[in-house]
């Protein structure tokens, strides 16, 4: 390891860690779902009827209100309600765009916590959780749907895996 990556790594604290963590993993969704076809942005792929499948969209849509639902949850205040609709974007970049700026804002919070807040219990809607949990899922979530958007993009034949230099840099 460099000299310059030890330093970074030895004055780094955990909430700025997990802070670049959740806006790296917005922007390495956000390729993804920029390099969705057009056409294929709202498919929800299904065998059958009983197929519970989600688009694309609604995927980014579920992930930015959980990158809201967390900062609201981090932040000491009520979450707002799941909207009716995942989907309500204009595009790709819209989406993408909307992505990013949830994570951003969430990153924001998570980066100023100090370890009080990190084991500080927050109510959440899976029950109570320490900061240093709570601040995860956000994470666990778009790492979670960027594996099924890559999943759609192969169903439809689309094998290129959609990386860029977020994907191999800390």
């Amino acid at each position: 390891m460099s000299q310059e990556l030890q330093t970074q790594l030895e004055s780094t604290t955990l909430g700025e860690w997990q802070a670049r963590l959740i806006q790296k993993s917005a922007l390495m969704f956000a390729t993804f779902i920029r390099s969705t076809r057009e056409d294929k942005l709202r498919w929800r792929p299904s065998i059958d009827n009983e197929s519970k499948t989600r688009s694309v969209l609604e995927q980014v849509g579920e992930c930015i209100y959980a990158n809201v639902r967390f900062w609201h949850v981090l932040s000491g205040q009520t979450p707002p309600v799941p909207p009716a609709e995942w989907d309500t974007f204009e595009s790709a970049d819209d989406a993408a765009n909307q992505l990013v700026t949830s994570a951003n804002q969430l990153a924001d919070l998570v980066r100023g916590m100090d370890s009080a807040d990190l084991a500080r219990e927050y109510p959440t809607h899976r029950g109570p959780m320490p900061g240093a949990l709570a601040m995860q899922f956000p994470v666990r979530n778009m790492t979670y749907h960027m594996g099924q958007v890559n999943m759609i993009q192969l169903l439809y034949g689309d094998s290129e895996f959609h990386i860029d230099e977020e994907f191999t840099t800390l």
